[in-house]
């Protein structure tokens, strides 16, 4: 039973959560340092971005190789994930979307219940990952799905019709199997969540665009192109305590 408490702990992945411990602030905030993106109201430096490259590398030791273009892509494609964490900040603020403590207790809780005691924090510790810098990473994953439900679920319609073609496509080798109404209706309820799951993840993509279009996205680009002429950078470990995103 445990296997998939270690899988849900390390399918959170190292982007989702991590601008929760980075510093990520308000734009007219911390003037002292300069911002490396911009979005909306919340910016994030370079200090921060390269600590979450480090976080990056940790979750993934073999994803880049120091002086390849391999690292170029790597640090483009983090910086296009953390634009997108920044968009959806900035909309869960504005709609009012939050965790709150007790939301992110329990959700603990469930995950910490399918280990044996020890095997949780162990996971974490091979991982090299912090628990509040986990924690943080959970909150941000809830407050991602609670928004996409808010925002995207009521748009989700799933008609019978695409129920049927579904199960012609996908399901019918496995209708055997289904001798009994019950099994029927939880293969049922199975095709249900794969389509709705489906229809999210596309529906996902258009929102994420049309929040690139609310909220002004301002990367400096003279900051990051010195960024990328550069090699690995020493900077802070990932476990460095910094403060909280507002």
């Amino acid at each position: 039973m445990w296997v998939n408490g270690r899988r849900a702990v390390l399918r959170l992945g190292w982007v989702i959560g991590v601008l929760a411990v980075l510093g990520c602030s308000p734009s007219d905030s911390d003037p002292a340092e300069a911002y490396l993106l911009r979005v909306g109201n919340r910016k994030i430096t370079e200090r921060s971005f390269l600590q979450a490259f480090e976080l990056a590398k940790t979750a993934h030791p073999d994803s880049t190789d120091q002086g390849s273009s391999a690292l170029q892509e790597a640090r483009r494609k983090l910086l296009n994930e953390i634009t997108n964490e920044l968009l959806i900040l900035n909309r869960a603020h504005e709609v009012g979307v939050s965790i709150s403590e007790a939301e992110l207790d329990s959700a603990t809780a469930v995950i910490r219940a399918d280990y044996p005691p020890g095997v949780f924090e162990q996971t974490l510790s091979e991982a090299a990952v912090p628990f509040e810098v986990w924690k943080q990473r959970m909150r941000s994953r809830l407050l991602l799905e609670k928004l996409v439900q808010t925002e995207l679920g009521p748009r989700i319609v799933i008609t019978p019709e695409e129920v049927a073609g579904y199960y012609d496509q996908h399901y019918r080798g496995k209708a055997a199997a289904a001798d009994s109404e019950q099994k029927f209706q939880k293969l049922k309820e199975t095709i249900v969540a794969d389509l709705r799951r489906k229809k999210l993840e596309d529906a996902f993509v258009d929102w994420i665009n049309q929040l690139r279009e609310k909220y002004t996205v301002d990367l400096n680009s003279q900051l990051w192109e010195e960024l990328s002429s550069r090699g690995r950078e020493a900077i802070p470990s990932p476990s460095t305590p910094l403060p909280e995103s507002k």
